[in-house]
C-alpha cells in the first residue's frame, strides 16, 4: 500500500465502525480524498476528517467536503421524497415492491446519510412488471427517454437528476444453469422471505437477510468483471455481514442462515471469489474474521492481486478513458466492444482465471446469440 491508501482505509475503518480516528503521521489529504472519490465514499471519509480535532484537512479541502456532504443529505432527502409515494401508489394497486441495494443497504451503515447512491432501486417481479411501469409513469415529474418497457431486466424513470429502476428481475444472469439456480434464489429472498424495515417511519420491504448478503455481493462481482468494482460495494458487503452476524445485534435480528448462503455460494461457481474478497473485507476493511463466513486465510494471497486490481480500477472504471470514449459508427462500436471485452477477459484472468474464461465464453454466446436473432 502506498501512504495515502494506507491513510485512506484508516479512515474507512474508522468510519464504517464508527471508532475514533487520531493522526499519527502528517495525511495526504489530497491523495486520501483522490482515492475516496475513486471509490465512492468520500462521504464516509469526509464526516470522519471533518470531525477530527487535529492533523484535519486544510480549510480548503473542509470546504470541499463540507460542500459535498450537503450534497450527499440533500440528495437522499430527494430520493426519499421520491420512493416514499411511489411505494404508497403500488400498494394502493396490490403491489409490493421490494427495495434492492441504496436504501437498504444504507441503513446497514452507523449514519446511513453518509452511505453514497444516486438511484432507486424497485423490484416487483414478473406478473406486475408492466402495471408498475404504467402507475410509475404517472407520478409528478417522471420521465421515460423512450426506452421499452421490455428492453432489459428493469426500465428506468427519471425524476429530475434522480433515476428510479423498476426491475422486473434483479439482474441478469447469462449463464443457463445458473440463471436456473438464480430463479430459485430469487424466489426465495425477494417474494417467500421479503420482510418490512423501518426508513425513517416508513415501514418497506427489503429482501432477505441471506439475499441481501448474497445479491449484495453477486452485485459487485458482476461490477468487477464488467463495469469496475468500488470500495462503496465491498464496503456494503462487510456492513451486511456485521448487521446480520454481529453479537450486539443477535438478539434483534434474526441469525444468517449460512447453510443457505454457503448452498447459494455454490450453485453460482462464487466461494472462490467470495473467499478470496473476503480476505479484503477482513485485512483492509477490518470485518471481524469471525464475522466473515467461510473464511479461507489461503486465499490472501490471491486477494493481493485482486487489491491492485481494484485500487487501479475504482468504481465504474472511471480512469479508463477508452472504456468510455467510444467511437461512431456501427463497425467501430462493435469493435470498442470487442477491444474491451478482451481487456477485460486479461485483466481478469490475472486474479481469477477460470471465472474470466467462463465470462469471455458467455459474452461470446450471449452475443452471437443476438446477431443471429437480430437478424
Amino acid at each position: 500500500m502506498t501512504a495515502a491508501e494506507t491513510q485512506y482505509f484508516a479512515l474507512l475503518r474508522a468510519a464504517l465502525w464508527n471508532t475514533p480516528f487520531v493522526a499519527t503521521e502528517s495525511i495526504d489529504w489530497t491523495g486520501v480524498m483522490r482515492i475516496a472519490k475513486h471509490h465512492a465514499n468520500q462521504a464516509l471519509v469526509g464526516d470522519v476528517a471533518l470531525r477530527m480535532t487535529e492533523g484535519g484537512p486544510s480549510a480548503e479541502i473542509r470546504a470541499e467536503m463540507q460542500t459535498s456532504l450537503r450534497s450527499y443529505f440533500i440528495q437522499n432527502i430527494k430520493l426519499r421524497q421520491i420512493l416514499i409515494p411511489a411505494v404508497q401508489l403500488l400498494r394502493e394497486h396490490g403491489i409490493e415492491p421490494v427495495l434492492l441495494k441504496g436504501f437498504g443497504l444504507a441503513l446497514l451503515y452507523p449514519n446511513p446519510n453518509l452511505r453514497q447512491f444516486g438511484d432507486i432501486d424497485l423490484y416487483v417481479g414478473l406478473d406486475h412488471f408492466h402495471e408498475a411501469c404504467a402507475l410509475l409513469r404517472t407520478l409528478p415529474g417522471g420521465y421515460n427517454w423512450g426506452e421499452e418497457v421490455d428492453a432489459g431486466h428493469h426500465y428506468n424513470i427519471e425524476f429530475g437528476q434522480y433515476p428510479m429502476e423498476i426491475h422486473r428481475v434483479s439482474t441478469e444472469v447469462k449463464d443457463g444453469k445458473e440463471q436456473k439456480a438464480y430463479v430459485a434464489i430469487e424466489r426465495d429472498g425477494l417474494v417467500e422471505h421479503a420482510r418490512r424495515v423501518d426508513l425513517e417511519g416508513f415501514e418497506i420491504s427489503v429482501p432477505s437477510e441471506e439475499f441481501m448478503v448474497f445479491f449484495t455481493f453477486y452485485h459487485a462481482w458482476h461490477h468487477f468483471l464488467t463495469t469496475g468494482v468500488g470500495l462503496r460495494q465491498i464496503s456494503d458487503v462487510a456492513m451486511a455481514l456485521h448487521a446480520y452476524l454481529s453479537p450486539s445485534d443477535s438478539s434483534q435480528t434474526p441469525p444468517l442462515d449460512l447453510d443457505k448462503l454457503n448452498r447459494w455460494l455454490t450453485e453460482m461457481h462464487l466461494m472462490q471469489p467470495w473467499q478470496t474478497f473476503g480476505c479484503l473485507m477482513v485485512d483492509c476493511l477490518g470485518l471481524p474474521e469471525a464475522e466473515m463466513p467461510f473464511f479461507e486465510a489461503s486465499r490472501r494471497r490471491r486477494a493481493q492481486k485482486l487489491y491492485n486490481r481494484i485500487m487501479q480500477e475504482g468504481n465504474f472504471k472511471r480512469d479508463n478513458s477508452f472504456r468510455y470514449n467510444k467511437p461512431n459508427g456501427r463497425v467501430g462500436h462493435k469493435l470498442h466492444t470487442l477491444l474491451c471485452i478482451f481487456g477485460d477477459f486479461f485483466h481478469i484472468a490475472k486474479v481469477f482465471p477460470q471465472q474470466a474464461f467462463r465470462e469471455l465464453y458467455t459474452s461470446f454466446r450471449t452475443g452471437l446469440s443476438k446477431t443471429v436473432h437480430a437478424h
